[in-house]
């Protein structure tokens, strides 16, 4: 497990907390999933809709063994807080978007089943894989998507009728531990914005160029 530096420059995150730069890290790692968790995701597996490119919410819950390995395996050292709820997500490619509606909390995604992709970020021009077992927690504002190895685009066409990849999405609060273990400082005077407003391609995870 590692933390891993973002090339690129931190953006200005805006949202119902306030302004904030975004985190200049991000930490992956590799968990493989309990049985129990492995046959609850074969049922979440069958609920995904149909229709390509986006993340699909399909519940919430509570799994105290999951919340013990996953607490287990974050660094202990930099005192993350783990939240107790999960969420359950699966998509079958998803073209490029942010999560920004997630304010004020660090962003993890647990993949559990579904085939061998990568969630591939943007702005940084860095992926990190999404096979079963792989964990990746990042900032829900920069801008990501979920795509096959080796794709740097999202092609709506690509993943029709493609299998699902189906994830555990976890929320690290947003604390003084999480801000200095991610590099969040504070928001920059001038540089890309990112938030709900700010509209992303969805095949390239462009942003709107910033005026000069």
């Amino acid at each position: 497990m590692s933390f891993i530096e973002l090339p690129a420059a931190a953006a200005r995150c805006e949202g119902q907390d306030g302004g904030r730069a975004s985190a200049r890290r991000i930490w992956v790692a590799h968990l493989a999933p309990s049985a129990a968790v492995a046959e609850s995701a074969h049922r979440i597996e069958a609920e995904c809709p149909q229709p390509p490119g986006r993340v699909h919410g399909l519940g919430d819950f509570v799994d105290p063994a999951a919340h013990r390995s996953l607490l287990a395996r974050l660094p202990a050292s930099s005192g993350l807080r783990l939240r107790e709820r999960f969420e359950w997500y699966a998509c079958r490619g998803a073209g490029f978007h942010n999560d920004a509606h997630y304010d004020g909390v660090l962003f993890g995604a647990w993949c559990v089943l579904g085939p061998a992709r990568q969630i591939v970020f943007a702005r940084a021009s860095m992926r990190v894989g999404a096979a079963i077992g792989d964990l990746v927690v990042f900032d829900p504002y920069e801008p990501h998507a979920v795509l096959d190895p080796e794709r740097a685009q999202y092609s709506r066409e690509h993943y029709e009728g493609a299998p699902p990849s189906v994830f555990v999405g976890f929320e690290i609060e947003l604390d003084a531990a999480a801000r200095a273990a991610f590099g969040v400082g504070a928001a920059p005077a001038s540089g890309p914005v990112l938030s709900s407003a700010i509209p992303i391609n969805a095949e390239t995870g462009a942003l709107p160029r910033t005026p000069a």
